[in-house]
């Protein structure tokens, strides 16, 4: 698979929830980004790409980022999801959580830089 990522990925294996069709399945994530992440595909389920998810990620008892995500790629074991839609709370939680795992904050910077370009116009 070709990586044509444009934000920086951090790992970060956690326990997560997916949501799709009114029907619920553990995950694990394995990385994950300001746009998106990857997690473990739960066992005898089908997923289709473009399929609209839910994901949430539980990191304290007051802490829980949750977002909305589109399946952009569905390979060995693994699903790659974009975020098309998150609330204030998480996206504060998970740039908190990429700015403490990156290493160089002009990373995180470019990052926000590029999604701000990449949200809709209006």
């Amino acid at each position: 698979m070709n990586n044509k990522r444009q934000f920086q990925r951090v790992l970060f294996n956690h326990d997560a929830s997916l949501t799709c069709n009114g029907h619920q399945w553990s995950t694990n994530v394995i990385d994950l980004s300001l746009r998106g992440l990857s997690c473990t595909k739960p066992k005898n389920v089908t997923f289709e790409i473009n399929q609209l998810m839910t994901l949430s990620i539980q990191l304290a008892q007051d802490q829980v980022i949750i977002m909305e995500a589109v399946l952009i790629h569905n390979e060995e074991g693994v699903l790659g999801m974009r975020c098309t839609r998150i609330d204030i709370n998480s996206i504060s939680e998970l740039r908190r959580l990429v700015q403490l795992n990156l290493a160089d904050e002009a990373l995180l910077q470019r990052d926000i830089e590029h999604l701000a370009l990449s949200l809709p116009k209006f």
